[in-house]
């Protein structure tokens, strides 16, 4: 079977882990990449003689392609996912979708009319521990959900916001819950449904900037359950990524892949991830593993012509509960994802 040509946009940090994970597979293939300096294209592409073309546009008109990943900063998914699904290339996205509501409703509503595969990048859903709890909840194995929290307590140096001045724009989403936060929020929505109201505060407590760098906010689910998210890159030398789960029958606790309690009586303990690394404290730690499942997923569902893993529907979601986060933090009041943007129905209303 022919493998997928992939075209890359934007050859920085997370767009060179995309490669190694493009390589590492035997079903992709990196055919070509857009933008970027010449350092960073040589780090893609390692060697390899791939096609390398100044901008997006000229790389969907001139590449043999099959689909597209958006690396770029945060704030410029929109325009770059939106050319590609114009030119009938399946989109993957690096997280999060977008910062912005209604550039995240606009692909969400071109993705499904085009009947293509588009996802965003949120690995975590596919590590082994998650699965099989995911699993086990949606079957009632492990009672009804009551209580979810999760905590990013990590640390970032200035020199990480030096490196790339976009880390420190609200634009692109530079605050500790849409750039480091939001994988674990997408895990609470996935595991527990949707959000019906949100209260939050922000402050920055570690760093120069003005954006955000650390936030707590309660989270009221549509199922009458709570969630409760702190994510901080001012907590140093910084600690895994927890995440807690609650129901009437028990309780487990996860630092980054480990389950280091499982409290549900007659239900075994589900097998750990052993690959991905903690980005407590280096983002760089996390090494490609998880990008190769999110790939492997991603080819899969092209050629099942199924919706991957993460959706960008799901993506829109979660870009929804942040925005709201972010406005009930600024405003003092609770918000609910409505308030920021309504749901995405195809016709545009």
């Amino acid at each position: 079977m022919s493998r997928l040509r992939i075209g890359l946009v934007g050859p920085g940090a997370i767009g060179e882990t995309h490669a190694r994970a493009i390589r590492a597979l035997d079903v992709t293939v990196l055919a070509a990449v857009a933008g970027g300096t010449p350092e960073q294209i040589a780090a893609c592409v390692d060697g390899e003689p791939v096609p390398t073309f100044a901008t997006t546009d000229a790389m969907l008109a001139g590449a043999d392609i099959d689909a597209v990943v958006i690396c770029t900063p945060s704030g410029a998914h929109h325009d770059a996912a939106l050319a590609a699904i114009r030119s009938g290339r399946h989109v993957l996205v690096e997280k999060p979708l977008c910062v912005d509501p209604a550039e995240a409703a606009s692909l969400v509503r071109a993705a499904e009319s085009s009947q293509l595969t588009c996802g965003v990048v949120s690995q975590r859903r596919l590590e082994p521990q998650h699965q099989t709890i995911k699993t086990l909840l949606d079957a009632g194995h492990l009672g009804q959900p009551r209580l979810i929290e999760a905590a990013i307590h990590w640390y970032r140096s200035d020199a990480y916001y030096a490196e790339k001045p976009w880390r420190a724009e609200a634009d692109h989403g530079g605050g500790s819950l849409f750039n480091q936060g939001v994988h674990n929020l997408d895990l609470m929505l996935w595991l527990f449904g949707p959000v019906a109201s949100v209260q939050g505060r922000t402050a920055t407590l570690g760093h120069a900037h003005a954006i955000e760098d650390t936030t707590a906010a309660l989270l009221s689910f549509t199922s009458r359950t709570l969630g409760v998210i702190v994510t901080s890159t001012a907590l140093p030398p910084g600690r895994p990524a927890m995440l807690r789960l609650f129901t009437d029958r028990g309780s487990c606790e996860l630092a980054h892949d480990s389950i280091v309690r499982w409290d549900f009586p007659g239900v075994p303990q589900p097998a750990s991830a052993t690959g991905p690394g903690s980005a407590a404290n280096d983002p760089k730690a996390i090494g490609i593993e998880g990008h190769i499942a999110q790939w492997r997923d991603f080819v899969q569902a092209v050629r099942e012509r199924r919706a991957p893993a993460t959706p960008f529907r799901d993506g829109f979601e979660a870009t929804r509960v942040v925005t709201a986060i972010y406005r009930s933090a600024a405003e003092g009041r609770a918000v609910t994802p409505n308030d920021v943007s309504p749901q995405v129905s195809l016709d545009g209303r």
